[in-house]
């Protein structure tokens, strides 16, 4: 684990990220905490009961996403600092340092593609013509597979923020595709880390149990995690 990405071949590079995302316990966390918000967002109040349930309810579901940020945000900047296995500590102080920077790029994101969202709809249905109801419809269905799409597009996304410690959204976003084009021919690890476990779900029943959607999150959580460490050690080499 000790050795430096630059003396690194392009198949020891990704071995390396295999073994640090799972010799990593900070990112272990991380994917906790991703389990526990989605079990927070299944649990439903029964009918009948108090609004004073209801809304601790909601707290708690807003407590676990900010938490979820927070250590998210933790585990991207400690794996930007150096090249180790990534200690439950070290989540913790990176989190204090970014997160207000971090939600706040997620917001401007957000709105982003909510804004072309808009935009397209608009097209669609008064350019084009089509039925606004069945245009919604048709944008919820394939809203998963093409953020899984975007994810890979986007893959140096935020490894390019927090090895550069630049969280302008737009010149991140431009710098991302960059470098994704300019390494197209080295991308075929990052389709299988990313897209393996959207094609997956694409299989999977609409009300299969929890467990499996559980199993298949965390599948895509670790692979997601192994493509992070390998975008930010490829920057980090670059930049060295």
């Amino acid at each position: 684990m000790s050795d430096s990405p630059q003396h690194l071949t392009e198949g020891a590079r990704r071995l390396h990220a295999i073994v640090r995302t799972a010799l990593s316990r900070g990112i272990w966390l991380v994917l906790t905490a991703q389990l526990v918000l989605i079990l927070s967002l299944q649990w439903r109040v029964p009918e009948g009961e108090s609004p004073l349930l209801a809304s601790f309810a909601i707290f708690l579901t807003a407590l676990a996403l900010m938490l979820f940020f927070y250590l998210q945000a933790g585990a991207f900047h400690a794996l930007a600092q150096g090249r180790d296995a990534l200690l439950v500590e070290e989540v913790l102080r990176g989190g204090k340092a970014v997160f207000s920077a971090f939600v706040w790029l997620t917001l401007k994101a957000g709105l982003l593609l909510m804004a072309v969202i808009n935009v397209v709809t608009f097209f669609v249905v008064f350019v084009g013509g089509y039925d606004l109801k069945a245009t919604a419809q048709w944008l919820t269905s394939v809203f998963g597979p093409m953020s899984g799409v975007l994810s890979f597009i986007f893959a140096y996304w935020l490894p390019w923020v927090f090895v550069r410690r630049e969280f302008s959204l737009l010149p991140s976003l431009r710098a991302a595709l960059k470098i994704a084009w300019t390494r197209l021919p080295q991308s075929a690890f990052l389709a299988l880390m990313m897209l393996a476990p959207l094609l997956a779900s694409l299989f999977l029943p609409a009300d299969g149990p929890l467990w499996l959607d559980l199993a298949v999150t965390l599948v895509g959580g670790i692979l997601g995690w192994v493509a992070y460490v390998y975008c930010v050690e490829v920057l980090q080499e670059a930049s060295s």
